[in-house]
């Protein structure tokens, strides 16, 4: 599995202190509402830290590794990974639920998008970023440019040295939509195509004629994180996002991904159909 960065950031460590930490309790025979009880902590607060949502202060890592019993030179390791967790994060061009995702998006090391009818963000260019935002109820004209700027940045990754994997499927209404005037539409599907001919990206289309499929109505992407071992579902809606990282949830969307795979065409079928789309506009 490729990996993008020496440092996984903030919030991937707070998901490999997380997972640390709840073998630590595993290895106690403790359950999480037992180790909650035993430190006079709310219920949740446990299963909040070994999901990597909640911040770890000192004392609390403290009360932790004395209650699991931890030896000396792991109670350093641990107090460090906290420590490097509660790092702050750069502020992003995206709205607020969506800080957390760019942050996740930028240190995985294997990314996997479902859009039925746009093409998602961190594939959009510039124009067609800038169409898509300033149709929207949500966004402020006066951060319009820079969110699209922001957009068409974060694609760059993919082109640079040891990018991460990249699956696409997309609806063929994705493709076909027309957002802003014909040379965005075209710029935007170049990029596509652009995209599609790395080594390192998959980019399938599900055509319309084919009916009923397991992602009507949903749009999502998948993260692997590979410094935390750990997957992550992100769904968004107008004015939050999701974070599911539970093997019962992230299981669901791989089945829907790998179903969704089977019903799209072939990569290459699909380059043919962007090319097609690319001739109409000139």
């Amino acid at each position: 599995m490729r990996m993008t960065s020496n440092d996984p950031g903030p919030l991937v460590q707070r998901l490999v202190l997380g997972a640390e930490l709840r073998e630590l309790r595993e290895n106690t025979g403790l359950s999480a509402d037992e180790a909650a009880a035993a430190l006079g902590w709310y219920r949740n607060k446990i299963s909040k830290i070994e999901t990597g949502e909640s911040k770890l202060s000192d004392k609390d890592v403290q009360a932790l590794v004395a209650l699991y019993g931890v030896k000396e030179k792991a109670v350093d390791r641990v107090l460090t990974m906290a420590q490097e967790a509660r790092r702050k994060i750069p502020p992003s061009r995206v709205p607020d639920w969506a800080k957390k995702y760019v942050h996740l998006e930028a240190h995985a090391a294997e990314i996997k998008l479902f859009y039925g009818d746009i093409i998602p963000g961190v594939l959009q260019t510039t124009d067609y970023a800038r169409e898509l935002l300033s149709a929207s109820v949500m966004v402020p004209s006066v951060e319009v440019s820079a969110m699209a700027e922001s957009r068409d940045k974060r694609s760059a990754r993919f082109f640079g040295p040891n990018p991460p994997w990249l699956w696409v499927v997309l609806g063929e209404e994705a493709i076909r939509r027309r957002v802003g005037d014909r040379e965005v539409h075209r710029g935007q599907l170049e990029r596509l195509r652009s995209l599609g001919e790395l080594d390192n990206v998959t980019i399938q289309v599900i055509p319309l004629s084919n009916g009923a499929h397991a992602g009507l109505g949903i749009a999502f992407t998948l993260l692997h994180l590979e410094h935390a071992n750990s997957d992550v579902a992100y769904i968004e809606s107008l004015t939050s996002a999701d974070y599911l990282s539970r093997p019962q949830h992230t299981r669901a969307y791989s089945l829907v991904f790998d179903r969704l795979r089977v019903a799209a065409l072939s990569d290459r079928d699909t380059l043919s159909l962007i090319n097609q789309e690319i001739a109409a506009l000139s």
